[in-house]
């Protein structure tokens, strides 16, 4: 394999790693609102707002992850 293909396999990787974390966790909390079930919590334990906070903060660093992939990947010129 040849540099570049290293280079896109591994920001890639990085900029894929980051949109999983802020769609699933997105998912997660735009299932929460809609429904009140919260994936992995059973129903007689409520969720704070500490929790909820902390998932949005989440989201957030996995936008942050996901732009700064992409724009690795277009400097690089792997795009």
């Amino acid at each position: 394999m040849s540099d570049p293909s290293w280079g896109f396999l591994l920001v890639g990787s990085f900029a894929a790693v980051g949109a999983a974390m802020a769609l699933g966790t997105l998912a997660a909390l735009l299932r929460y609102r809609r429904t009140g079930e919260f994936p992995g919590v059973s129903a007689d334990q409520p969720v704070n707002r500490r929790r909820i906070t902390a998932l949005w903060i989440r989201v957030g660093v996995g936008v942050v992850l996901t732009v700064i992939g992409v724009v690795a990947l277009v400097d690089r010129g792997l795009v």
